[in-house]
């Protein structure tokens, strides 16, 4: 199946990523933090911003653990994505986040992508699960298994089992 529904473009295609597993639940973080806000920052400019209720920094493995998070995805060539989660879990050394537990990214005016774990790509700048994905919008449900989307393109690929919902007006 395919379709293009408010810059998601869906389809039937898999793609498998390695989960990236948190700390040790008896390894002491270096420092906690609470009501954080971390900025990522490139070359070209912000990549994206983080508020969380509370963060474990790791110095060791370069790993900052954050809970009860919102963030947004900046794209130089379209608006902000805006994700929140009940945790996640960002790499310092490549900026690659994961976020789980109650996934919420808005995405357009009026679309929202809920999901249980998301991983983002700092370097290539994509958003990827291979969890169930529900998109909603006042006109459309569709759910499916896996996405894979670009934030610059604006290109969204749900990967399986698509199914789609459409409410005429």
């Amino acid at each position: 199946m395919f379709a293009i529904v408010g810059g998601f473009f869906l389809s039937g295609r898999t793609h498998v990523v390695k989960y990236v597993g948190q700390p040790s639940e008896t390894q002491q973080p270096d420092m906690r933090v609470q009501n954080l806000y971390l900025v990522e920052q490139a070359e070209a400019g912000d990549e994206w911003e983080l508020s969380a209720h509370e963060a474990e920094f790791y110095d060791a493995k370069q790993r900052v653990i954050v809970h009860r998070l919102r963030a947004q995805l900046l794209s130089k060539e379209a608006h902000p994505l805006h994700v929140i989660a009940d945790s996640g879990q960002i790499d310092s050394a490549t900026g690659d986040m994961t976020v789980q537990g109650n996934v919420q990214l808005q995405y357009l005016e009026g679309y929202t992508v809920e999901t249980d774990i998301l991983h983002w790509h700092a370097t290539s700048r994509v958003l990827q699960t291979d969890a169930a994905v529900q998109i909603r919008s006042a006109l459309v449900h569709i759910a499916g298994t896996g996405l894979l989307g670009n934030i610059e393109q604006q290109r969204f690929v749900l990967q399986d089992n698509v199914h789609a919902a459409f409410q005429v007006p």
